[in-house]
């Protein structure tokens, strides 16, 4: 918000230092003034924008007419060259019909029909005719409208004389200018008839259909298409067929229009021709066109005419009243400022007058207006804020009192925070020392204090129990270490006992196994002696003793090999006993470093001042 009142701070500064150095500072100390010097302005600005705004429109649409009578004369000047073209086809390919070559008798009554026929199927056609031109005389061979073998050149044709004939080929058409036949205005064209270098086919066509479709459906504008001789050939009034078109400067739009044959442009406009009785009584607009048609020389023009009054009547019109419409918004802005500028000036002294009182702090004054646009506004804006200095005249004093209130409360509460924070202090620091004892008093003045004091105190009996049940662990670690030490020493040595019985059995099972081994050798030879003697003395019965001594063979080996059984019993037995005196001395080790290190934890929670007795449950640790 700051930025953005600079900036349109910096603005204003800049337009009124251009203002100051271009308006005198008494219109500038008086808006009235001012206002006027606006209005004139505006006035200067309209007329200026209202007669450029004229002339460009009044321009334009002049050049609008321009293009129209160029567009215009070259649509006809297109019309007249395709009523050309499609008659010349027409004639083209009737004249390439065989029939009109035969020579035998009888053959003119079937030509005659054929013409009929062709004549009924073409749109336009006046009159039709094949005829047979020789040195002496261009006579009729045969033809629906005209008697057989009559002498053309001793009719109104006349263009039968100036038409080149020889050297017309079978794919040309020759158009004559418009002459009349009998009291209508014609065009012939004439084409030579196939495979008979002397006959030549001659279709005439009446130019009042052409006249009216270039009729232009205007009572001011009328066209006319003309000969470079200057003879009319065809005209919306068929008395002005064959006349004369004006004199030699009439003729000057005929003139321009030869020039454009050959080149890109197809039609041309003179805006301004001087009034030609036999043209128009008034000056006049005239639009032209030459007409060119592919392999058929012609010489016509098209001209498209109208009164200089009907054509620029809507452009005068335009300035006219755009002159007026200037004059009368200059005169208007006048009268509407001055009614504007009037009231403006003496809602805005008022304004004036109300914002000095209110600068000098009596926010009692009021004003009015029924105003309803922007100074309206302004005014109720100005209202509002009175209005709102008011009230906040009044917020401010009753703030300012709570505020003093708040204050208050604010200093006793910081006095009972730091005074709550010293005694928090004190009893943390005994805790931290060791007095796991004290606690922290939560007196309900400050609801923050209150549970900062209640999470404190149940840590610290939490901690408090944790202690004595570490203490308690301790005392009973070192106890049963002790007692585990004890117990793994007398094992030990009941254990290292037990192994040397174990030898010494060993050793003596080892012995008898020698003596058992040596009696059953002893038993075997003796058995061999009395199987002996049995053998030399049959007369004896030794069998029995034979039998008996065998058996105590068998047993004493019997008593060897458990001899050699218990032996290896004894080995195994030594072995469990050493590697069990091996273990007790591991466990006997590790229960000395039990009970070193349980005394020091234990000493060292003693440090710890607890009323709680821990119920932590140790067990008896010297069951294993």
């Amino acid at each position: 918000m700051t930025d953005d009142r600079e900036v349109d701070s910096t603005a204003g500064s800049d337009g009124g230092s251009v203002f100051s150095r271009v308006v005198p500072n008494f219109i500038r100390r008086r808006f009235t003034l001012k206002f006027a010097l606006i209005l004139v302005v505006m006035g200067l600005a309209i007329g200026v924008i209202g007669a450029t705004a004229t002339g460009a429109v009044a321009e334009q649409v002049e050049q609008n007419v321009k293009e129209e009578y160029q567009n215009l004369a070259s649509q006809q000047a297109n019309a007249i060259e395709t009523w050309v073209e499609r008659n010349s086809i027409s004639v083209k390919l009737a004249s390439k019909d065989t029939a009109l070559s035969r020579t035998d008798p009888g053959s003119r009554f079937d030509i005659q029909q054929e013409l009929a026929t062709t004549a009924g199927n073409v749109y336009g056609v006046h009159g039709i005719y094949l005829l047979n031109y020789s040195e002496h005389a261009p006579r009729v061979v045969a033809s629906p409208q005209i008697s057989f073998e009559m002498n053309l050149s001793e009719t109104t044709r006349a263009w039968i004389q100036s038409t080149p004939f020889d050297s017309l080929d079978v794919m040309d058409v020759h158009v004559t200018d418009v002459h009349r036949v009998g009291e209508t205005p014609v065009v012939a064209f004439v084409s030579p008839a196939a495979d008979h270098p002397d006959r030549y086919l001659v279709m005439e066509y009446s130019v009042a259909d052409l006249a009216s479709s270039i009729d232009t459906t205007s009572d001011d504008r009328f066209t006319q298409v003309v000969n470079d001789d200057g003879i009319v050939q065809v005209a919306g009034e068929s008395a002005e067929v064959l006349g004369q078109y004006g004199d030699q400067r009439a003729l000057h739009p005929v003139t321009l229009a030869a020039t454009l044959r050959g080149t890109d442009r197809s039609a041309g406009v003179i805006p301004d021709m001087a009034a030609k009785t036999a043209v128009i009584d008034e000056q006049y607009t005239v639009g032209y066109a030459p007409i060119s048609v592919t392999n058929v020389p012609l010489n016509w023009t098209v001209l498209v005419h109208e009164p200089r009054s009907s054509v620029y009547g809507f452009v005068w019109a335009i300035s006219r009243w755009g002159r007026l419409a200037t004059l009368g918004g200059v005169i208007l802005v006048g009268v509407l400022g001055a009614a504007i500028g009037y009231n403006t000036t003496r809602d805005l002294n008022r304004l004036r007058q109300w914002a000095g009182k209110l600068r000098d702090g009596d926010l009692e004054a009021t004003a009015g207006t029924s105003r309803i646009d922007a100074i309206g506004e302004l005014y109720d804006g100005f209202e509002n804020m009175r209005s709102s200095l008011n009230q906040q005249i009044t917020e401010a004093e009753r703030a300012r009192k709570e505020a003093e209130v708040s204050r208050a409360e604010a200093m006793r509460m910081n006095e009972y925070l730091q005074q709550k924070a010293e005694e928090y202090s004190d009893t943390m620091r005994q805790c931290a020392d060791g007095d796991l004892t004290q606690r922290l008093d939560p007196d309900g003045e400050n609801e923050a204090m209150d549970q900062i004091a209640t999470s404190f105190n149940e840590m610290v009996a939490e901690l408090e129990r944790t202690t004595e049940e570490l203490k308690q662990f301790a005392v009973r670690v070192e106890e049963t270490g002790e007692v585990l030490q004890a117990s793994s020493d007398s094992v030990r040595v009941a254990s290292g006992h037990v192994a040397d019985s174990v030898q010494r059995i060993a050793d003596d099972a080892d012995d008898q196994k020698e003596r058992l081994q040596d009696v059953s050798a002893e038993i075997d030879d003796l058995a061999d002696s009395f199987e002996q003697l049995a053998a030399e003395e049959t007369d004896q019965d030794v069998d029995e003793q034979v039998d008996r001594l065998n058996e105590i063979a068998a047993r004493v080996g019997e008593v060897a090999t458990l001899s050699e059984e218990t032996l290896a019993e004894s080995g195994i037995v030594a072995g469990a006993a050493e590697e069990q005196a091996s273990e007790l001395t591991a466990v006997s080790e590790r229960a000395q470093d039990l009970t070193q290190y349980a005394r020091p934890l234990h000493d060292a929670l003693e440090e710890f001042d607890t009323d709680s007795e821990g119920d932590l449950y140790v067990g008896d640790l010297s069951a294993d």
